[in-house]
């Protein structure tokens, strides 16, 4: 599997060591400021995002459009701390079939990775805003500058 491109905000700060270029239209969302946790989020998974959003905020790496990101975040993390508890790493069901694995942890699974390729595509992650272009589109007569043209 490919690696995820690394934010151009990471790349300025620890040097762009690759020489690859560098997003300089990468969007802007705005930070997000109320840390609390939304108030749809499971109780089990808030402790983790009163622990996980202010110090992704500090790093200024949580705006306004990680915010679903964070939660199935914060989700995840509770899961997997709650099953390793539970299970003690069993995740395998011994039964009059034989072996299996526990399928309410395959449709999880399954969940995130479907709801994270969406993200992806939307720029949602901080990894994936920068492979996004944002570009002025000028007026509806093409004449600014700083946008495309479309009509000539």
């Amino acid at each position: 599997m490919a690696r995820l491109p690394k934010p151009t905000h990471l790349k300025l700060i620890e040097g762009n060591k690759g020489k690859r270029g560098v997003n300089n239209l990468e969007p802007d969302p705005d930070y997000l400021n109320d840390l609390r946790a939304p108030s749809y989020l499971p109780v089990f998974a808030k402790s983790v995002w009163d622990d996980l959003a202010p110090k992704l905020r500090k790093a200024k790496l949580l705006t306004v459009l990680d915010v679903e990101s964070v939660c199935q975040l914060c989700i995840s993390i509770a899961q997997y701390r709650h099953a390793t508890h539970e299970l003690n790493l069993d995740f395998i069901r011994h039964g009059e079939k034989g072996q299996s694995l526990n399928q309410l942890m395959v449709a999880q699974s399954m969940a995130f990775k479907q709801a994270n390729a969406i993200m992806q595509q939307f720029g949602m992650t901080p990894a994936a805003r920068s492979r996004v272009a944002v570009n002025s589109q000028g007026d509806l007569f093409g004449n600014e500058k700083t946008g495309t043209n479309y009509l000539t």
